[in-house]
C-alpha cells in the first residue's frame, strides 16, 4: 500500500508550487533534509514544476524520469488554493519555505 504525500515550496508571496507524490510519503521529510542540505530550494521548486507536468513523483527526490508518474494524460498542479486538500487520500503534506529551507509538515 502506498502513502501518499504533497510536497511543496512556499515563495515569499505566499504562493506555492506543490506536488503529489505517490509513495513514502511517512518518510519524505528525512529525505527533504538530506536533499536540501545538498541543494537549494530553487532545485526543489524546479523539480516540483517538472513532476507537475507529468501528474506528479513516484517517490522523493527524483533520481530518473521514471520516478516520475507519467501517467496522467494532463498536469497535476497543487498550488496555494489547494495544496492541503485530499490529493488521492493525502496523508503528509510538506511545505518548505522559499527563503528559509524551513519545513513544515502536516499529518491527516
Amino acid at each position: 500500500m502506498s502513502t501518499h504525500s504533497v510536497l511543496g515550496v512556499q515563495f515569499q508571496d505566499g504562493t506555492i508550487n506543490g506536488c503529489y507524490i505517490h509513495y513514502d510519503g511517512d518518510s519524505v521529510g528525512e529525505r527533504l533534509e538530506e536533499y536540501l542540505s545538498e541543494k537549494t530550494t530553487t532545485c526543489l521548486a524546479l523539480s516540483i514544476s517538472n513532476a507537475q507536468r507529468c501528474g506528479g513523483m513516484r517517490s522523493f527526490p527524483v533520481k530518473s524520469s521514471n520516478d516520475l508518474l507519467q501517467d496522467a494524460d494532463d498536469p497535476y498542479n497543487i498550488d496555494e488554493s489547494n495544496f492541503y486538500d485530499d490529493h488521492m487520500f493525502t496523508s503528509y503534506w510538506y511545505l518548505v519555505d522559499y527563503k528559509t529551507g524551513k519545513i513544515s509538515k502536516r499529518v491527516s
